[in-house]
């Protein structure tokens, strides 16, 4: 069954909404709240931009291969560019990011998830909370199909919506707020001030990584019963839109209700009273938004599998079946006995390190500087700029679009606006 466009929207708008939202009056703290705002508009339009050039790749296969219900995917993207021969080999510098940006976020949810519940109720250990989140995640991890989680992702949204409604009520509500105290409103709020050009940097890092949301848009545009070009596009405006509203309204209610001499936390709903509630919705959040990322994972890494064979076995891979019937379009194809020990073994490593770290923004900083500025920028830049320019296509490119240089253009400068912010990004988490 293919998926509505209603479907793609919760699905896609459930991938960007996460944990990274919690952080933004963080970074709104460390840049000031008009250079917060426009990081954040910013990081919405070039976000947006590379979702889009990733599905005008994917429907530009779609149309080479005359079959309008091609299942696409980031290797067949590879073949697209280097050819049946080599493109195992070189699928690893389109997965392995992607498989960083997906291990990350799951980690970083794991560590939050952990973090609140021991702040909330420090009878347990950290990890047995974690330990705990088994029962809910393994049974998601184990569904073969992006449009079966759905109903989840609902109620995530749902949960998302009460916390949003909790904080933005708080400001209204609790008047032991900074907020209502004259000298912070005075002398406390970071208008146009950033703290440092690393802070800045780190916090910018932070709120890409909020946005990020590539590794499930190819899914989502194999899943649609509608792949038309108008479709998606409106799809991504939807999803990408609402998420930046949703983002700048927590951000300047978090930071504004704080001021600049609070301690602000990375995860803000720590900062305020009566956040037991609104922290356990928020810890439910993030279980249904780990199958969501998880999905993406389990294909990479059984992509990237693939390409290691490559290197260092002469042999050829092992053809593999689908997981479901090669009539159903949504089919993964791996075997059921890869899938299964693939999801075992990403599920046993991302639980075993997540006892191991203790900084959650440290891990938003970090894999949105890295992962998540390559799969949002450089990838889908190198993606289009390599597609539209390859020789062998020429005449169907030129059947297909009509703004060929300008889709170049504006993939050079997402590359390289993608490798300035990874650089100065990482740079700055790490020297600050």
């Amino acid at each position: 069954m293919s998926a509505s466009s209603t479907s793609s929207i919760l699905n896609l708008t459930k991938t960007i909404i996460g944990s990274g939202m919690l952080a933004i009056p963080f970074a709104y703290k460390q840049d000031g709240i008009f250079t917060g705002v426009l990081l954040t508009i910013l990081s919405f339009l070039m976000t947006s931009i590379g979702l889009y050039f990733f599905i005008l790749v994917a429907d530009f296969i779609s149309f080479v291969e005359k079959n309008p219900k091609e299942q696409v995917s980031f290797e067949s993207m590879c073949k697209l560019v280097y050819g049946e021969k080599n493109y195992k080999k070189n699928s690893i510098i389109f997965n392995l990011p992607m498989f960083l940006q997906c291990f990350g976020v799951c980690l970083s949810y794991l560590v939050l998830i952990g973090g609140i519940f021991h702040t909330l109720v420090p009878k347990f250990e950290t990890y047995v909370y974690i330990l705990l989140t088994t029962v809910v995640i393994i049974p998601l991890c184990f569904l073969p199909k992006l449009d079966n989680l759905k109903y989840s992702s609902m109620l995530g949204l749902g949960f998302i919506c009460y916390i949003s409604l909790f904080i933005i009520s708080e400001i209204f509500i609790d008047s032991s707020l900074p907020i209502w105290n004259k000298d912070i409103l005075e002398y406390g709020i970071n208008w146009l001030t950033i703290s440092s050009i690393k802070e800045c940097l780190s916090s910018f890092s932070i709120l890409i990584f909020a946005f990020t949301a590539s590794m499930n848009i190819l899914p989502i545009f194999n899943e649609s019963a509608d792949r038309s070009l108008k479709n998606i596009r409106k799809v991504i405006i939807v999803s990408v839109g609402a998420s930046c509203g949703l983002f700048i309204v927590l951000g300047l209610i978090g930071y504004l209700s704080f001021g600049k001499y609070t301690d602000i936390q990375g995860n803000i709903l720590l900062n305020y009273h009566n956040k037991f509630v609104t922290n356990c919705c928020l810890s439910f959040t993030v279980l249904v938004s780990f199958p969501l990322m998880f999905y993406p994972l389990r294909m990479c890494t059984n992509s990237l599998i693939d390409s290691f064979e490559m290197y260092f076995k002469n042999n050829s891979i092992e053809e593999t079946q689908p997981l479901v019937s090669e009539n159903d379009s949504t089919s993964v194809f791996m075997s059921e006995n890869r899938f299964k020990m693939i999801t075992i073994f990403n599920l046993v490593l991302i639980y075993s390190l997540s006892l191991l770290v203790k900084d959650f923004t440290l891990v938003l900083a970090l894999v949105g500087g890295i992962a998540a500025t390559a799969i949002s920028f450089i990838l889908p830049g190198f993606i289009l700029w390599k597609v539209f320019t390859l020789e062998k296509y020429e005449v169907e490119i030129r059947q297909y679009t009509k703004n060929k240089g300008l889709l170049v253009a504006m993939s050079k400068i997402l590359i390289i606006f993608g490798f300035l912010i990874m650089i100065l990004s990482v740079y700055s988490t790490l020297t600050k």
